[in-house]
């Protein structure tokens, strides 16, 4: 028997070798909350941390991470292509619009701030030093077609404008919400 340690190594190999991103994504899901957690901490001039309220809302809704003074909430997001920001949810009178009967839903755009994107860079998934973070502000990918909920697949055209520019957003979005 192996440890569990070299499990996960062997199973992360499989992943890579078979370039199964959406596998993929979803054993690095966790990692990438304290990624981009230790992210802000190191490059912004405020600090978060993971939520931790999970057994008051079953749902999780709404956010992964939140700045230690409670006022800056941060969607955590691990997306190698697309960037598409549906959650699984319990469909009930709060999560109204879905776009399927999977139980997908979309995030109301008042009940995040911002949505960090981490990207992998695809010839060395495994490498995060080698990820790139892309900050959208939820303002400025509230759906116009469904007001007041953030798009489920949000167009290139949009997120394309924040690339590189992850630590500026994410000051500018925390000034924002420091008043409220």
């Amino acid at each position: 028997m192996k440890t569990q340690r070299e499990y996960f190594e062997i199973g992360l190999k499989g992943l890579l070798k078979d370039k199964n991103y959406r596998d993929l994504g979803k054993f690095f899901a966790e990692p990438n909350e304290y990624f981009q957690e230790d992210w802000i901490n190191e490059n912004c001039s405020f600090q978060v941390e993971k939520r931790n309220d999970f057994n008051s809302d079953a749902d999780a809704s709404g956010y992964d991470l939140i700045s230690t003074d409670n006022k800056l909430r941060i969607q955590a997001k691990l997306r190698a292509r697309t960037i598409h920001l549906e959650q699984t949810r319990r469909k009930s009178g709060k999560n109204t619009i879905t776009e399927n009967n999977t139980g997908h839903v979309r995030y109301k755009v008042d009940e995040l701030d911002v949505v960090l994107i981490s990207r992998p860079n695809l010839d060395e998934y495994e490498n995060m030093d080698k990820w790139e973070l892309i900050a959208l502000p939820t303002k400025d990918i509230e759906d116009p077609k469904t007001p007041g909920y953030c798009y489920a697949n949000v167009p290139k055209k949009v997120w394309v404008k924040y690339v590189g520019r992850a630590k500026e957003v994410m000051e500018k979005v925390y000034e924002s919400v420091s008043n409220r």
